[in-house]
């Protein structure tokens, strides 16, 4: 019955119908353009894999309807979040995380990969695992007014985007989103990963929003499409960034020993199953139960230094 309007507006087959629901896309990244991205796919049926290392904060009410006033309070993952309201349509698998070269082989499992993670780096390292492994991906991103959305399946993101170096571009932290062009830019990208779940051929073209161009983009051949140099996925790195320059995600295990010594250390913002927030010197730390360490820093030396100091490991 969930399909009945769909199955008429798209001429959908009971086998395509089927053909979705046995699928599985990753939404990697769940703010304006994510948390569009993995609703309307689940209301496709979709099977989802969720990623963020995130929590909610009071801003993010205004990014998405997904997200509710008790959540944020209680500064509940992200990825927690989604997988809560979305499991009554498809089947969700969570991780509160940020994807990084030490679970990249989470996405084996994935028909398709759909970004939405305001990272440059983190794309970088979604496109060698593209190319690598031939699983088709979508780029996504709203910055300010203007959003965009691309299929990348022969054409490599390296090539395009290749003198786009992490910190060049703004972020939505340093430049701000319009909620709607967010929106509409997630559900372009939705729309593109239901019709290649159903069996449709996708252009590879950028499409620019809202002015509704659709732009061929060169891929002349990198490192990484024709030399197979996939450094990203070959990084040791248990550092790094989340939406923007001012926060970093640590992948590390943590003790409880660590909780105690962040607990002394300042404000305390939140603590309950999922994560303990604390204030130190006017910038947050925040441990999670699963593992792992987010908090504001410089850059990644700075986080690396903040992490030792306070939680003494």
């Amino acid at each position: 019955m969930m399909h009945s309007r769909l199955q008429t507006l798209e001429n959908l087959e009971e086998k395509q119908i089927k053909q979705l629901k046995a699928s599985k896309a990753a939404v990697i990244g769940l703010g304006a353009t994510g948390s569009v991205i993995a609703e309307s796919l689940a209301r496709y049926g979709v099977n989802l894999k969720i990623f963020d290392r995130d929590y909610l904060e009071e801003n993010d009410l205004y990014s998405s309807g997904l997200y509710t006033k008790t959540g944020c309070e209680k500064s509940v993952p992200k990825a927690e979040a989604v997988k809560k309201k979305l499991s009554e349509f498809t089947e969700v698998e969570k991780h509160v995380e940020s994807l990084n070269a030490g679970n990249v082989k989470a996405l084996n499992d994935a028909d398709l990969i759909v970004d939405a993670t305001d990272n440059m780096e983190t794309r970088f390292l979604i496109d060698e695992y593209s190319q690598k492994t031939g699983t088709p991906w979508i780029y996504t991103a709203a910055l300010a007014g203007q959003g965009y959305s691309m299929f990348f399946d022969k054409k490599c993101f390296n090539c395009v985007f290749k003198q786009v170096r992490p910190g060049k571009l703004g972020t939505c932290r340093t430049e701000g989103v319009v909620r709607d062009v967010a929106a509409l830019a997630g559900h372009r990208s939705s729309l593109k990963a239901f019709r290649y779940l159903k069996g449709q051929e996708i252009d590879e073209k950028l499409d620019v929003i809202p002015q509704g161009e659709s732009l061929n983009v060169e891929a002349s051949g990198c490192e990484v499409c024709e030399s197979s140099n996939f450094s990203r996925m070959n990084s040791g790195d248990t550092v790094s960034s989340v939406c923007g320059e001012d926060k970093y995600q640590i992948n590390t295990e943590v003790s409880d020993e660590a909780f105690h010594r962040l607990r002394n250390q300042g404000k305390v913002l939140a603590d309950n199953e999922y994560i303990l927030r604390v204030r130190v010197n006017g910038k947050e730390f925040a441990l999670y139960r699963s593992g792992g360490a987010l908090l504001e820093a410089k850059d990644r030396g700075h986080a690396e230094a903040r992490f030792s100091e306070i939680v003494g490991i």
